[in-house]
């Protein structure tokens, strides 16, 4: 299938949006936030179904981190340098393989954004908008941060959108238990430990 098939097959899909109301510049901006929002909801779906896909592999990853950052954390607590250094540098290494795994995870909701453009170009791309400053643009250049602020208004809300919260719940829950620890934490251990242990008697 061509891409101009494909916008062809998106049209009725996308299209309907941008004529509400008799005023154009209305009519686009509405249309304009539907893509962005169908966009985006197409996205995290995606991104959920590549996370769930391969959970333990990021549970794994995650605990690694968490563990070995730990691990040098009470190295530190206990003033054994060697230790710490051994267990930091693991530890660095672990942070690096699961944030590099989140970028992945999170390239794998941009796909859409991609035949998003393409659609705009194809219905608007004859069209200038003007903006103040700087001119002439083409639709990307309107439909970028539009798409970059919904996104993120999308992530606030997720926690009460009744699919999106039981998705992040079951996320938390596939890495339950892998907090990672402050040295305030390790503080309040060894005060923990000092009110538990029993004061001799004095004979």
């Amino acid at each position: 299938m061509t891409g101009h098939m494909i916008y062809e097959f998106l049209d009725p899909w996308m299209i309907w949006a941008f004529r509400f109301g008799d005023n154009p510049y209305v009519g686009f901006a509405i249309g304009l936030l539907w893509i962005c929002v169908v966009t985006t909801v197409i996205g995290e779906l995606c991104m959920a179904a590549v996370y769930f896909t391969n959970k333990k592999h990021f549970a794994s990853i995650n605990r690694e981190m968490v563990d070995h950052h730990n691990l040098s954390v009470r190295a530190l607590g206990a003033k054994n340098k060697i230790a710490w250094k051994a267990c930091n540098s693991i530890a660095n290494d672990a942070f690096g393989k699961n944030f590099f795994s989140r970028i992945a995870l999170f390239a794998s909701s941009l796909w859409v954004v991609p035949f998003a453009i393409g659609w705009l170009y194809y219905r608007f791309g004859e069209v200038d908008f003007m903006v103040p400053l700087i001119g002439a643009v083409g639709p990307s250049f309107v439909f970028i941060p539009v798409y970059i602020l919904t996104r993120y208004l999308f992530s606030v809300a997720k926690p009460w959108l009744p699919l999106f919260s039981t998705i992040r719940q079951r996320v938390l829950d596939n890495e339950a238990g892998d907090e990672m620890m402050t040295y305030m934490d390790l503080a309040k251990e060894k005060e923990e430990r000092q009110t538990e242990t029993p004061i001799p008697e004095n004979s």
